[in-house]
């Protein structure tokens, strides 16, 4: 084979310690080099800018760009459907069933990585300080405050202090009012949503504990004391369904169930008492 990775193994022995340091990121994290930025996997690796673009020559790319195309490809043929277009499939292929089958597969390859790459020491910890917490506030734009906002109901519905804040303004403030107890939950695919940074650190100023939900090696990884990482690449440029959501909703499940699991939870109690609430005309208390 003549694919990149092949070439990197190739090579790998006669590589100058720099060289290494990018090519052992390849290796262990391709989708973390495929959806960062070159000043991100530069950062990640602890090497320069121009350093990667020596790299790529050596592999006989001319830049950061071509490179990512080409661990992108390889990829692709490790695993068939992983960066098959789903918008190119023709009407009669949709019919036969090809889409059902392509979008099933970026699912189960998502879920996949999630599972092998979870951390079960940081996934304790977390179950941990959520159990014990005094309040939970939960934090995220876009995509990610949707998860963020599920996150606060499956918490909430276990009898958990739990709230989800989606406005930047309140962001800040529900966020300075944490404090030494409490917990803030953050997630960001990207690791880069300013608002959710901005109350990752007034949490901790105000000494609550973070827990991040993100991918490794980013702005918000780094904010972290409770560190999930979420490494899913995905192409936004050939994709319009998310898939890495798939992998959050696995994570949060996790949480939630084995919160759930626990022998101190009251659970008939807590059914009972969700169920009054929602019973039109009849108070929780009644």
């Amino acid at each position: 084979m003549n694919d990149v990775f092949s070439r990197i193994s190739k090579i790998y022995p006669g590589l100058k310690k720099a060289e290494r340091k990018i090519a052992d990121l390849i290796l262990a994290d391709a989708d973390f080099f495929l959806r960062g930025s070159i000043t991100d996997v530069a950062e990640a690796a602890g090497v320069s800018a121009s350093s990667l673009t020596r790299f790529s020559r050596l592999l006989e790319v001319e830049g950061f760009r071509e490179l990512k195309l080409s661990i992108a490809q390889a990829k692709s043929a490790q695993s068939p459907y992983y960066h098959q277009s789903i918008q190119a499939l023709d009407e009669v292929e949709i019919a036969g069933g090809r889409l059902e089958y392509l979008y099933l597969q970026q699912v189960v390859a998502s879920l996949n990585s999630t599972f092998t790459r979870l951390n079960p020491e940081a996934l304790v910890d977390a179950i941990r300080a959520i159990r014990s917490a005094r309040r939970i506030r939960t934090f995220g734009v876009a995509v990610s405050g949707l998860i963020a906002s599920e996150t606060a109901m499956r918490l909430m519905r276990l009898g958990l202090e739990a709230t989800y804040v989606a406005d930047s303004h309140f962001m800040r403030i529900a966020s300075s009012l944490l404090g030494v107890g409490d917990v803030a939950i953050c997630i960001s695919h990207t690791g880069h949503s300013q608002e959710v940074l901005d109350a990752a650190d007034m949490a901790h100023r105000q000494g609550a504990q973070v827990l991040c939900m993100t991918a490794p090696h980013t702005p918000l990884s780094r904010k972290a004391d409770i560190l999930l990482e979420i490494s899913v690449f995905e192409e936004i440029d050939i994709y319009t369904p998310s898939i890495s959501h798939f992998a959050y909703h696995y994570v949060i499940g996790l949480l939630a169930f084995h919160i759930g699991q626990s022998a101190e939870l009251d659970r008939e109690g807590l059914l009972a008492k969700i169920k009054a609430g929602l019973a039109r005309g009849q108070s929780p208390e009644s």
